[in-house]
C-alpha cells in the first residue's frame, strides 16, 4: 500500500489588493513512500513561465458569465464556443459581468417547460437562477445532438424548433439563426 505526502513550500506576500501565492521550486519536494520498499521520488519538473508565478486570488474567482459557459460546457462535452454563439444568437449574453443578472428564460432562452422538466431531472436546486439556467440550456443542448445526426448543427436546430427539418423547408428566420455560427468549428 502506497502512502504519499506532498510538502510543498509557499511564500505568502500581500499585494495591495489581493494576497498572492509564489511557489518556490527549491523548497518543493514531493515523496512517496511505498510500505514495502521505502521509496522516495521527486516531482515532475514542470516548466515554469514568469506569467505563472503569482497567481491573485482575483484570478481565481468567476468573473463573467462566459467563465460558468467553460466550465459547465467542457464537464457536459459540449464545446464551449458553440454555447457562446447560441447565447449569442438567443440572448446576445446580456450583462455577462453580473453573475445575478437573470433574463427571462435565462441566457440561452430556455422554454418554461423545458426548463422545469430538465430542473428537476438534473436534481438542481436553487430555484431560477442564471447559473441553473445554463447548466439546463447546456444540457438540453447535449440532449438535441443525441436526439439529432449527432452533429452540433442539428443539435442547434432542434434547439430551436423542437425538432429537425430539412434545410430546403426552413423560413427566413431559420435561416438566418442558423447562418450565424461557423459550424465548420464545431462539426
Amino acid at each position: 500500500m502506497k502512502t504519499c505526502q506532498a510538502v510543498i513550500v509557499f511564500f505568502l506576500t500581500l499585494g495591495a489588493n489581493a494576497a498572492t501565492l509564489v511557489p518556490s521550486d527549491a523548497q518543493q519536494s514531493t515523496q512517496c513512500i511505498d510500505d514495502s520498499t521505502h521509496v522516495g521520488r521527486t516531482p515532475y519538473n514542470y516548466p515554469s513561465y514568469s506569467n505563472y508565478d503569482t497567481i491573485s486570488t482575483s484570478q481565481l474567482q468567476v468573473k463573467s458569465v462566459f467563465d460558468w459557459v467553460d466550465s459547465i460546457a467542457t464537464a457536459m462535452g459540449v464545446p464551449p464556443g458553440f454555447v457562446k454563439d447560441v447565447g449569442r444568437n438567443e440572448s446576445k449574453w446580456p450583462k455577462p459581468n453580473n453573475l445575478n443578472y437573470l433574463i427571462p428564460n435565462g441566457d440561452l432562452q430556455i422554454m418554461p417547460a423545458t426548463y422545469k422538466i430538465w430542473y428537476k431531472k438534473l436534481g438542481l436546486t436553487g430555484g431560477k437562477t442564471r447559473y441553473n439556467y445554463l447548466i439546463v440550456g447546456i444540457a438540453y443542448l447535449k440532449y438535441c445532438k443525441d436526439q439529432g445526426d449527432g452533429t452540433w448543427r442539428q443539435a442547434r436546430y432542434i434547439y430551436a424548433r423542437g425538432r429537425w427539418k430539412n434545410p430546403s423547408q426552413w423560413t427566413k428566420l431559420e435561416h438566418r439563426f442558423m447562418s450565424d455560427i461557423d459550424w465548420k468549428l464545431y462539426d
